[in-house]
C-alpha cells in the first residue's frame, strides 16, 4: 500500500465514522427526553433545537462534501513534485509551499463555513450577535495565529529532520545519546505548545475587552470561595461575549503560576448570583484538583512518544525503509516534511484515537468533581439550574447518544451531568 493510499483510506474512514455518528444522533434524538432534562425544553423550542440541528448537519455533510474530494484530489496529483521542483529542492520552502497550498484550501472552505454558519444559521435562530467586521477580524487573528504555529512548527521539524543524520553521525549513536536527543526533541516540542498557549491568550485579548470585576459583595463571594484553597485566584475578569454571541460561560485560564476568572458579560447580566457563584464553584472545584491515577497515565502518552523517537533514532534501518517509501509514493527526491508528518499521523491513528478516547473519560471525570465543590458549597441547585437555562438559551443537545459521549466529549453531557450533581445531592 502506497502512503498516498492510506492518508485517504483514513479520511475516508474518518468520513464514514462522522456518518455512523451522525445516524446514532438521529436515533437517540427520536427517543423522549429522560426526566432530568425533560423540562428544559418547551415543545416549540425543542423543535427549534431539532431544526436547528438538521440545519447544522446538512451544513457540515455539504461542505464536507466538498473538502474530502479536494483533499483526495490534491493528494493523488503530482503537486509534490511540482511543489519541490519549484521550491528548487529546499526542504524549508518545500514546506512552506506545501503548507500554504493545502491549509490555504482548507482555510477558504472553512471559511466560507463558518460565515454560512454564522450569519445563516445562527442568526436564523437567534444565536448570533457578531457583526461582519468582528467576524472578519476574529477570522484574521485566528488564520494569522495558526499559520504563525504551523509555519513554526514545521520549521522546527524540518531543522531536525535536516539535522538528525549530522547530530547522530548517520545514525551510529548510542542508546544514551539517542535518549537525551529525543528528550531534547519533545523538551522543545513542549516549548513550542507553551508559547502556542500564550499566543491564544494574546489573540484573545485582541479578539475580547477584558474588564476586571469591580470590588462589592459579588467579588466578595467569590474571593471567599477560594477559602482552604492553597491556589488562589487573584484575577477576574468580565468579558464582552454579548458582542458576538447568546452564550454565557466562565472560565478558569492557568498558565504556570498565572490564573484568572473569566466570565461572560452574557453570564453576569442575565443569570442570577447564585447561579454565578454555582459555575465559579465549579472551576474553583477545577483549581482544588489534586493529581490522580488518570493524570498519571496521561504523562505516559509524552513518555511513550519520547521512547518512539528514541527507538526510530536508534534504528536508521527504520527511517531509511519509511523514507523511501514515502518519496517512492508521492514520486519525490527531497523530503517533504509536512508530507512525513501526514503520513505518520495517519500510521499512528488508532493511537491518538485512543489517546483522545483516554483523554475525554479524564476531562468527564474532573468536570463531576468540579461540579461536587459546587455542591458543597450549597450549590447545586443553581447549577443544575444555570445548565438546564443554558440547554434552552443555546439550544444544546441535552441527551447525546451513549456512544458519542464516551468517544468524543470532554465535558460530560448535560443529562449524564445533571443526573450525577443529584446524586452527589
Amino acid at each position: 500500500m502506497s502512503a498516498r493510499v492510506l492518508i485517504f483510506l483514513i479520511a475516508l474512514l474518518d468520513f464514514v465514522i462522522q456518518l455512523v455518528k451522525t445516524y446514532l444522533s438521529d436515533l437517540q434524538v427520536k427517543k423522549p427526553l429522560p426526566a432530568e432534562v425533560a423540562d428544559i425544553y418547551e415543545p416549540e423550542r425543542y423543535q427549534e433545537y431539532l431544526n436547528y440541528r438538521m440545519d447544522n448537519r446538512k451544513c457540515g455533510l455539504f461542505f464536507t462534501g466538498i473538502s474530502l474530494p479536494i483533499m483526495t484530489l490534491l493528494i493523488f496529483s503530482e503537486i509534490f513534485n511540482a511543489v519541490e521542483n519549484f521550491a528548487g529542492h529546499n526542504p524549508y520552502y518545500i514546506f512552506i509551499i506545501t503548507l500554504l497550498i493545502f491549509y490555504g484550501i482548507e482555510i477558504f472552505i472553512s471559511i466560507v463555513e463558518d460565515y454560512y454558519d454564522t450569519f445563516f444559521i445562527e442568526e436564523k435562530y437567534g444565536l448570533n450577535k457578531q457583526s461582519k467586521k468582528d467576524f472578519a477580524k476574529d477570522t484574521i487573528l485566528d488564520i494569522a495565529q495558526s499559520l504563525l504555529l504551523l509555519i513554526c512548527f514545521g520549521l522546527f521539524i524540518t531543522f531536525v529532520g535536516e539535522r538528525i543524520p549530522t547530530w547522530t553521525k548517520d545514525f551510529t549513536i548510542s542508546f544514551w545519546k539517542a535518549l537525551l536527543l529525543g528528550v531534547t526533541i519533545i523538551f522543545s516540542l513542549l516549548c513550542v505548545v507553551f508559547a502556542g498557549a500564550l499566543l491564544s491568550l494574546v489573540v484573545l485579548r485582541l479578539q475580547y475587552k477584558f474588564t476586571p470585576l469591580p470590588d462589592g459583595q459579588l467579588k466578595d463571594k467569590i474571593m471567599a470561595l477560594q477559602e482552604g484553597s492553597k491556589k488562589k485566584v487573584k484575577h477576574l475578569y468580565v468579558y464582552d461575549e454579548s458582542k458576538k454571541t447568546t452564550s454565557k460561560n466562565a472560565s478558569l485560564l492557568r498558565i504556570f503560576w498565572y490564573r484568572a476568572f473569566f466570565i461572560a458579560d452574557n453570564f453576569v447580566n442575565e443569570n442570577s448570583e447564585d447561579e454565578l457563584l454555582a459555575v465559579i464553584s465549579h472551576e474553583m472545584g477545577h483549581l482544588k484538583h489534586k493529581k490522580n491515577l488518570l493524570n498519571y497515565i496521561n504523562y505516559l502518552q509524552i513518555i511513550l512518544l519520547a521512547a518512539v523517537i528514541v527507538s526510530v533514532i536508534s534504528r536508521p534501518g527504520i527511517i531509511f525503509q519509511i523514507n523511501k517509501w514515502i518519496r517512492d509514493s508521492f514520486n519525490i527526491t527531497v523530503n517533504n516534511y509536512l508530507v512525513w508528518v501526514a503520513v505518520v499521523s495517519s500510521m499512528f491513528t488508532p493511537f491518538f484515537d485512543i489517546s483522545e478516547i483516554f483523554n475525554n473519560y479524564r476531562s468527564r471525570q474532573e468536570e463531576h468533581e468540579a461540579d461536587r465543590e459546587a455542591v458543597k458549597n450549597g450549590y447545586g441547585d443553581a447549577l443544575i439550574a444555570t445548565f438546564k437555562r443554558m440547554g434552552s438559551d443555546e439550544l444544546i443537545n441535552v441527551n447525546p447518544h451513549p456512544v458519542i459521549e464516551f468517544l468524543d466529549y470532554d465535558h460530560p453531557g448535560m443529562y449524564q451531568r445533571i443526573r450525577a450533581i443529584k446524586q452527589a445531592q
